[in-house]
């Protein structure tokens, strides 16, 4: 028990700490949940990987990050009363998080499909619409503190998303294959990752949860976090492109991507503005 209490437990009670331990168990159970959830529900629900079921899911990934600084705001006790002892329980952090989140999404999914078949609703816009509302409690719950943040986020992140326009133009002009109409959207969310990590380590003296990132930024500096993003990512997407013939699998996994660096990087940056 020791070690699942120094390994797991621990960094847990820590508001979700990672050491090579869980991060190495974490990263197989994403794989293996990949494989089983698009095998075994995506597929047997029929339904299409498309940009409309993308619409359907970013409410809900924006939710999975508010809930996440909500824990962030119990945890750190500026968020008090009923709702502060709810939001500190330990579910939330990781691995609790992705497993509460993906249950509220498939539900929703469900709920939604069968309103589409009895009243002819399209069950995207009805996710939209019930994620949408969820993700307003969580904002009015949010404890906003400052916006002194945004004078750093903004500019930086102002510059990503210039670089990803002129790599899309020029991968465009180019006629670059292997190369998807999601991707530069998909680098742009690893990027707001990488700034905020990068704003909040720099200018409010955070420190990084992540075992890798944490180690080169003890060697290089926060900044490294750009390229180690663009390092990962551009070379995943352009894998997934090349070799992956079945369309729905390959942009099943490009959600899963996204969300890899879109949850976190929503959940860094509205932190900031909560200063948790």
């Amino acid at each position: 028990m020791w070690f699942i209490d120094k390994f797991f437990i621990q960094p847990i009670m820590k508001n979700g700490w990672f050491n090579p331990v869980n991060t190495l168990v974490y990263a197989v159970i994403l794989i293996l949940a990949v494989y089983l959830v698009y095998k075994y529900i995506i597929k047997r629900m029929n339904i299409a990987i498309d940009s409309k079921f993308l619409y359907a899911i970013i409410p809900f990934i924006f939710w999975a990050a508010t809930t996440r600084v909500l824990h962030d705001a119990a945890f750190a006790g500026v968020l008090k009363g009923s709702i502060g002892r709810f939001y500190s329980m330990n579910i939330f952090p990781t691995p609790g998080s992705y497993f509460i989140t993906f249950t509220l999404a498939l539900a929703v999914l469900v709920l939604s499909l069968a309103i589409q078949k009895r009243f002819n609703k399209e069950y995207w816009k009805v996710m939209i619409v019930i994620g949408i509302a969820l993700c307003s409690i969580n904002l009015y719950l949010l404890p906003f503190r400052t916006i002194i943040s945004a004078y750093y986020l903004f500019p930086i992140f102002s510059l990503c998303v210039f670089f990803v326009y002129l790599m899309h133009m020029i991968i465009k002009k180019l006629g670059i294959k292997f190369w998807g109409k999601w991707d530069s959207f998909i680098v742009l969310s690893h990027l707001l990752d990488a700034t905020s990590t990068f704003v909040a380590i720099e200018y409010f003296g955070y420190a990084e949860q992540h075992v890798l990132p944490r180690f080169l930024i003890g060697i290089f500096g926060p900044w490294i976090m750009f390229p180690l993003k663009l390092i990962f990512v551009i070379p995943a997407l352009c894998l997934f492109n090349k070799e992956i013939k079945d369309n729905d699998f390959r942009n099943f996994l490009k959600m899963v991507l996204l969300v890899l660096g879109l949850a976190p990087g929503l959940r860094d940056t509205i932190r900031l503005l909560v200063m948790v």
